[in-house]
């Protein structure tokens, strides 16, 4: 059986934030700061269509996220620690988590219509195929060869 101050000891062990209140809000601004970056990277990677690039990105974006998930469910669990660090610091955080709400907002948006791009090129393709399937006639002859009965054969 495990006793409160060993589960206690557990959680600080595996926090994200520091003790010290404004050390935690300077680290949730480090946190948000990279997702901001990711998001800047994320962004040229849709604006250049480099899907590679955003795949791995999204990697790396999900660890990321994850600490910053972490990192904001300890400062509302000790909100109240927080009430009295210096005003500048709290709006610093609050810009930079607005900003990076519009960013992952404009990112998301993009990567949709890039899906729907994408999505719309292959139904073209397949129906392009599909017409070329029904007009294009392949008979098989003794030798098991696929022939192009729409070819023009050449009489030398």
């Amino acid at each position: 059986m495990t006793n409160k101050t060993d589960t206690h000891t557990e959680e600080l062990a595996k926090a994200i934030l520091p003790e010290d209140s404004t050390q935690a809000i300077n680290t949730l601004i480090r946190l948000t700061k990279s997702l901001c970056l990711m998001a800047d990277r994320e962004a040229s990677a849709i604006a250049h269509d480099d899907m590679m690039a955003l795949a791995i990105l999204q990697d790396e974006k999900t660890g990321l996220a994850e600490q910053y998930i972490q990192a904001c469910e300890e400062f509302r669990d000790r909100i109240e620690e927080f009430r009295g660090v210096d005003k500048a610091l709290i709006g610093r955080l609050e810009k930079l988590q607005n900003e990076l709400g519009e960013r992952a907002h404009t990112n998301n948006a993009s990567a949709e219509q890039l899906y729907n791009n994408a999505k719309a090129r292959t139904q073209s393709s397949l129906l392009a195929a599909q017409e070329i399937g029904q007009t294009v006639h392949v008979k098989y002859p003794e030798k098991q060869e696929a022939v192009n009965e729409n070819e023009q054969t050449q009489n030398n």
